[in-house]
């Protein structure tokens, strides 16, 4: 399989904004949408001046969307936003919800990762980043409180809501048998971070279980000598967990050039360096043994390529698909199922695989359209469908951008439309052209 497009980044965010001093919310954009393939969406929302929060529409959209006047009858839980989160993920299912919250009371602010379970209504966030907690009467059970964690930021979730994957600069969070005593890790140097790998379910009963000994286990993502933490920058790390939790993938700058890392299996983690580039990778997304990435420029590889470009890889059998364009292109987004790709793009024509150019009719230059390509047919969908003279649903020029899939069977895109200036999520049922929202 192959993929080819250059890399931009629209509407980045520093990890570190959250920590600004709220002030009164005046919503300014939706950010970062994740869909669920039940139809559940969630959001990060930026007010002004740059406070991020995280949302969830007060309706679910599901996999058979109700007629537009009856959406909205399936109310579900977060209704409202909670203040100074982002970086929201999915489980599969709509269950669970993952996201990091900043403190910003405290000096230095800390900043917290969470899961909330979205079909129960009384329920409550549970704390994903702690250390320090005890059985203190060795029956089984944690009675100890934890303490949480001072940095713990941008989490992944795997499609069955088991394993969570986040950052963090504390060493002391590193729990592999489940039992509150550590050993800590090695102290990153500075300006690194780990990356930890968090199991609900590490003793396999079936239970997301945080209140048993040994139920969970926080460990490090080790190297490639396997002791080691894998210390990487902030910048540009964004985790992607794949269907089942086995498979991670993510980008990284080393201060000399970029990094594209691909971990086939969280349980037994061994690292794999997938290209390297002097120029930037985009965020990866995995999905089973495929990833999908862009790259800015020229790159070495572990596989034939063609330069820059969008590149769908098999990593267990070096299979490209790729996608040259003559536009910029970024934001490579695979279904949960690794059959379908979306990304975003300003290119009027597009060649698959070195094949002929395709020229897409009334499609204006440096303006962004949302493509999602069937990798197995080469068939594709795109928000041109949408516009005049096809349809009246979007405006005929208005940027769309940043996609998300479910499974690829759910028909569901979401995406960013950029209205003057300003970004809202619209979540369309493909297999009809409907707008849900």
């Amino acid at each position: 399989m192959r993929v080819m497009t250059k890399w931009a980044l629209l509407f980045g965010l520093s990890a570190l904004s959250l920590w600004a001093v709220a002030q009164a919310p005046t919503v300014t954009a939706e950010l970062y949408p994740w869909i669920a393939d039940n139809g559940v969406v969630t959001w990060q929302e930026l007010y002004d001046p740059r406070r991020t929060d995280l949302f969830q529409p007060s309706a679910a959209f599901p996999v058979n969307p109700l007629p537009i006047a009856n959406v909205g009858v399936r109310v579900i839980t977060l209704a409202n936003p909670i203040l100074n989160a982002a970086r929201p993920q999915v489980s599969a299912n709509g269950q669970w919800l993952v996201y990091y919250q900043a403190d910003t009371t405290t000096t230095p602010p800390t900043a917290q990762v969470y899961v909330l379970d979205l079909t129960n209504p009384n329920a409550t966030p549970k704390l994903i980043s702690y250390k320090g907690w005890s059985d203190t009467d060795n029956d089984g059970v944690r009675d100890g409180n934890p303490t949480p964690s001072t940095t713990a930021i941008l989490p992944a979730i795997s499609g069955s809501g088991r394993i969570v994957a986040f950052l963090s600069q504390d060493p002391a969070l590193n729990d592999p048998q489940g039992n509150g005593n550590g050993p800590s890790a090695q102290a990153p140097p500075l300006g690194r971070w780990l990356i930890y790998i968090h199991d609900r379910d590490a003793d396999g009963n079936g239970t997301l279980d945080e209140a048993k000994v040994g139920g969970t286990t926080t460990r490090f993502l080790p190297d490639q000598t396997g002791n080691t933490p894998l210390f990487v920058t902030l910048t540009e790390v964004r985790l992607s967990l794949d269907q089942t939790g086995r498979s991670l993938a993510f980008s990284t700058w080393t201060g000399t050039q970029w990094q594209l890392w691909f971990v086939p299996d969280v349980q037994n983690p061994s690292p794999q360096q997938i290209a390297t580039s002097s120029s930037p990778f985009s965020i990866p997304s995995v999905a089973g043994s495929r990833l999908a990435f862009t790259a800015s420029g020229q790159f070495s590889s572990s596989f034939p390529n063609d330069g820059p470009g969008i590149y769908v890889v098999d990593t267990n059998t070096n299979q490209t698909v790729s996608i040259q364009t003559n536009g910029v292109n970024g934001a490579p987004a695979l279904s949960r199922d690794g059959t379908l790709l979306a990304f975003h793009s300003t290119m009027t024509g597009f060649r698959v695989n070195g094949g002929p150019w395709q020229t897409l009719p009334n499609k204006r230059n440096a303006v962004d359209d949302v493509f999602v390509f069937d990798l197995a047919t080469g068939r594709f969908w795109s928000t041109l469908d949408l516009r005049p003279p096809n349809s009246n649903q979007l405006q005929r020029y208005t940027p769309c951008v940043n996609p998300a899939l479910p499974s690829s069977s759910a028909n569901l895109i979401a995406f960013q439309e950029i209205v003057n200036g300003a970004s809202q999520v619209r979540v369309i049922d493909r297999s009809s052209n409907t707008v849900l929202r």
